[in-house]
């Protein structure tokens, strides 16, 4: 058995993804994962969120699990994931996200989703030009949305379930 964690990265981008495509009107294609190597940008207006820092907030605290053979290691971590919003619309997507991230509404699409993740906070949305592959300005408003996840490393453990408790003579056993 090798080392597994229980929240990747993949879920919870795909989890923040799911958050976003239920208040925009983008279709999938349009909410996309950033740093893809020979990918086109997509036509008109879309969002590319991509995972950019992480931070303990707690040391680990480790719990054993004899049924399974393992040993758990559980971390709060906060995980800050830049949000950029391209387009006409860049700067009412990136206001309405960073808002709704505050929000319960954030709270309970998160919790529905299965993982031990919440929002914690977004900062304030902020425009920075783009200079597209045509030398022509594009609108591109960021912002950082800042998530607790709290992922468990299972890792191999032995365990002993049971002991035989005998008399040995040393001195026959293992003579002088």
């Amino acid at each position: 058995m090798t080392a597994t964690v229980s929240i990747t990265e993949t879920q919870v981008l795909t989890v923040l993804r799911s958050f976003i495509l239920s208040l925009v009107s983008l279709d999938g294609d349009h909410v996309i994962r950033g740093l893809q190597n020979r990918v086109p940008m997509p036509a008109g207006d879309f969002i590319e969120i991509t995972a950019s820092l992480t931070s303990p907030l707690s040391t680990n605290v480790q719990t054993y699990a004899p049924d399974n053979s393992a040993s758990l290691n559980k971390r709060s971590t906060q995980l800050s994931v830049q949000i950029d919003c391209y387009g006409v619309s860049a700067m009412d997507n990136a206001n309405m996200l960073s808002m709704m991230l505050r929000s319960d509404y954030a709270c309970q699409k998160f919790a529905a989703s299965g993982l031990d993740m919440q929002p914690l906070y977004a900062n304030d949305a902020h425009q920075m030009p783009f200079i597209t592959g045509e030398d022509q300005y594009m609108e591109r408003w960021v912002f950082d949305g800042v998530l607790q996840i709290n992922p468990v490393v299972s890792v191999p453990q032995d365990f002993a379930d049971s002991l035989e408790v005998g008399l040995i003579n040393v001195d026959a056993t293992f003579p002088p």
